[in-house]
């Protein structure tokens, strides 16, 4: 299931990308999305009753805050559960920036081949692992460097895990991370389970025995209780995840809706 949201998403980016007014642009989607990301975007819809508008906003949201700590001279980037993610090769990254990507071996067998022939921006490392499993030991071996400040990434993630993974994830990027580390991630509300968009995925838990999906509208809390300090949290139609294409909205908590969040770790000569 999560496998085939990964094509969801692609192809979300794909239609993006064709609208005059697209907030980003990325001319691999639409072959990596393929007939199957099609479809599950048109189930998606379906069950839910139009388009998720949040998606490009989240996908350019993530977008802007890369490029923000690029910019702030950030050389080494993970993103964990990668799926069909092309930042590597569609953003304009230097060329001495590692970029590792995290996911099932199954993820990166599919991608692959969609990709081959283009050539990424960066230095772009694949990290072939279980996010519930040893994955400190399979990036370390891809040559992750923990001593560098890194920006980490869970876009579309924590949703889809328990809630003793989400911890478990930030709890151990956390250890992993350099002083003045970023850790970018969106969290949904706990009460996005009941929307009737979401009773396909319930069932499909429900007969596979699937842990509950991930909600909280405390983002900060959770944060602090990975080891991350809360820097900055936002809401979708707040000024700085907008893009004017939400109704607009103030940033901050707001329990019931889904956060866009910035933790980090303290700079090494903090007091």
């Amino acid at each position: 299931m999560v496998v085939n949201t990964a094509y969801w998403i692609a192809a979300v980016r794909a239609r993006e990308s064709s609208r005059p007014d697209r907030l980003f642009d990325d001319p691999f989607a639409r072959r990596l999305a393929g007939e199957r990301g099609v479809a599950a975007m048109t189930a998606s819809e379906r069950a839910s009753g139009g388009e998720n508008t949040f998606i490009p906003v989240r996908v350019r949201w993530f977008d802007d805050a890369v490029l923000r700590a690029v910019a702030d001279g950030y050389r080494q980037v993970v993103l964990l559960g990668a799926g069909l993610d092309t930042r590597p090769y569609r953003l304009d990254l230097p060329g001495d920036l590692d970029w590792y990507e995290l996911d099932r071996p199954e993820v990166f067998d599919g991608k692959q081949p969609a990709l081959a022939g283009t050539t990424p921006r960066c230095r772009r490392w694949t990290v072939a692992a279980d996010l519930v499993g040893d994955w400190p030991a399979a990036l370390t071996a891809a040559g992750f460097d923990p001593e560098r400040r890194t920006v980490w990434l869970a876009e579309g993630l924590f949703f889809y895990l328990a809630e003793e993974s989400v911890l478990g994830l930030l709890r151990t990027a956390a250890g992993l991370a350099a002083p003045d580390s970023r850790f970018l991630a969106d969290i949904m509300s706990a009460a996005v389970r009941d929307l009737p968009s979401m009773r396909a995925y319930q069932e499909y838990r429900a007969r596979h025995g699937i842990p509950e999906p991930y909600g909280c509208d405390d983002p900060a809390a959770l944060l602090r209780s990975g080891g991350w300090y809360p820097e900055a949290i936002t809401a979708p139609g707040a000024p700085d995840a907008n893009y004017g294409r939400l109704p607009a909205a103030p940033g901050g908590v707001r329990p019931g809706r889904p956060h866009l969040v910035t933790g980090r770790t303290l700079p090494a000569d903090a007091g």
